[in-house]
This record gives C-alpha cells, structure tokens and sequence, in this order.
C-alpha cells in the first residue's frame, strides 16, 4: 500500500509497457508498439487570431505508437479530464519545436498546439526521438530505414 493508503500494484517497467500496450491496442487493434511514454502532459492550443494560448481539455499520459498500417505513427494522450482521448498522426509534414518543459507542434490540419510535460526529461527525451534521423525515414516513407536501405 502507498503513503495514500491506495493499494498501489508493483509492476517493472516491463510489465507496466505491456499492459498499457494491451489499453492502447483495445482502442486501436493496429498498434503493434509504444515508442516513448510521458507519465503526465497537459496540452494547449494556440489562436493565431488572438496570438493566445489557451488550454485544452486534455491532460494524461502521452504514448507515441508504432502502428502495422497507415499511419505508421501517432500519438496520444490518454485523458484524465474526460472520455475523448487526443489523437494525432504523425505524417511527413509534422513540425514540431522544443521548448522545453513545452513541445510545440502543428497538425495535418495547421492547428498550432503546445504539449506541457510535468518531467523535463520526458519532454527531451520525445523531442529527441521525432529529430531522430530513422524516426524521420520512417514517418516519411511509411517504413523502417532498413526495408528502403537493406
């Protein structure tokens, strides 16, 4: 039991992975990986009219998947505020740019959005996987460098 007094379960980092893979998989069968996890985000939206941000209703634990079809990669954020989790593609015009604790990215749809991670490291740590250079074969091509490189 915690401090709380909560039962709290004992799970590895292993254990933990493949029992939110299994969550994910329920919501979209073609999840096939988690890339990266976040423990807490909170995301905002920019009005380009009002040159404001405000905060969206969204807020939770970020994954960015690997999925068996198009589109090969997205990420989400599974919502503690309410029952509509966020969903993005990540297709080969994402933009994206770090500041950190902040992500601040543009959709497919050119909506400007600001993802605030409550650990530091984490908000790096996704930052460094979408500048990765087979992250970004991969969302281009739709495939892994070693299937266009053999």
């Amino acid at each position: 039991m915690s401090q709380t007094g909560k039962l709290m379960p004992n799970l590895d980092r292993n254990s933990t992975k493949v029992l939110n893979l299994t969550v994910l998989q329920r919501m979209d069968p073609f999840i096939e990986e988690i890339l990266i996890t976040a423990a807490h985000v909170t995301f905002y939206e920019f009005n380009i009219d009002l040159n404001q941000w405000s905060r969206k209703d969204v807020e939770g634990s970020l994954f960015v998947v690997k999925r068996n079809t198009q589109p090969r990669f997205q990420f989400i954020v599974m919502n503690r505020r309410n029952t509509d989790n966020l969903v993005e593609n990540i297709l080969g015009d994402f933009e994206f740019e770090l500041q950190a604790p902040y992500l601040l990215y543009r959709n497919a749809a050119q909506e400007v959005n600001g993802i605030w991670f409550y650990n530091f490291r984490e908000c790096e740590e996704v930052a460094n996987l979408f500048n990765s250079q087979m992250w970004v074969v991969g969302v281009l091509f739709g495939r892994p460098i070693e299937e266009l490189f053999p």
